[in-house]
């Protein structure tokens, strides 16, 4: 438990630390920017510096962080303890359980039409840039997942192998964390997409299929968001989560650790 506390604040240490440093030249630069075109500070195209320095601050602190996690041996990418000749299977599975998840997601909330103007504007940045921005979520939700489910979550199962509790109270923690950064109708979405991906790497002890599965919930809502979607597409969703669950899980479940 020590260890997983550490692995949090050791990842939100390295965050802050780029966040502060890099924020700090960016502001330098742009003063210097405006200083050499003789302008009055504060004149540099705000939004073009901001979403470029953004990415690359966001690039800097993913590589930074892998370096750090995988150099010292508190998280790995292994392929886990699922057959190769099962994988395929599993994948597929996840896909469609993922894809009727996600489908939730974009029915209970657009970022397009949010209140917020900060989110309006980047998320029809990303949907403008699609392929950059999907490209840039995947390495992020891949060092997310490899310090939460690789790091922390590993630590407590292995201090308390009792997934039946640990991983409902791990998935109500982030559906909670996904309503309180983003918009409070996220939180039961949120929950079940932990939930999901807590047994998922409790089944395989793998990170790579919740990457995947995190990247098919990526691409899907950068695609969708936007639409407007009719009610019965809840049964559709559910025709698509509850198949896709039972069947990656029991395609798992004679793989799983066992206490």
């Amino acid at each position: 438990m020590k260890k997983a506390l550490m692995y949090l604040l050791l990842a939100l240490g390295i965050t802050l630390g780029v966040v502060f440093v890099g924020g700090a030249v960016i502001s330098f630069s742009a003063g210097f920017i405006d200083g050499y075109n003789e302008a009055h500070p504060g004149t540099t195209d705000s939004r073009t510096m901001i979403l470029s320095s953004g990415m690359i601050l966001v690039l800097l602190t993913c590589v930074i962080l892998n370096i750090v996690f995988l150099r010292l041996h508190y998280a790995s990418y292994t392929v886990g303890r699922i057959p190769m000749e099962k994988r395929w299977r599993v994948v597929a599975w996840l896909l469609l359980a993922m894809a009727g998840l996600t489908l939730v997601y974009c029915m209970m909330w657009n970022p397009l039409t949010d209140s917020d103007e900060a989110v309006r504007t980047s998320y029809a940045w990303m949907k403008e840039h699609l392929v950059i921005s999907v490209i840039l979520c995947v390495i992020i939700e891949a060092t997310a997942d490899l310090i939460i489910f690789g790091g922390v979550l590993r630590e407590i199962l292995e201090w308390k192998h009792r997934p039946e509790i640990v991983i409902p109270i791990f998935g109500a923690v982030i559906g909670l964390l996904s309503g309180l950064f983003s918009h409070p109708m996220l939180i039961i979405p949120g929950m079940m997409i932990a939930q999901l991906e807590g047994y998922v790497y409790e089944y395989s002890r793998s990170v790579i299929p919740v990457i995947i599965c995190d990247g098919v919930f990526w691409v899907i809502m950068l695609c969708m968001m936007g639409f407007t979607f009719p009610w019965w597409c809840l049964l559709i969703a559910a025709a698509m989560i509850i198949p896709g669950t039972v069947f990656a899980l029991k395609t798992m479940e004679p793989y799983k650790p066992i206490d």
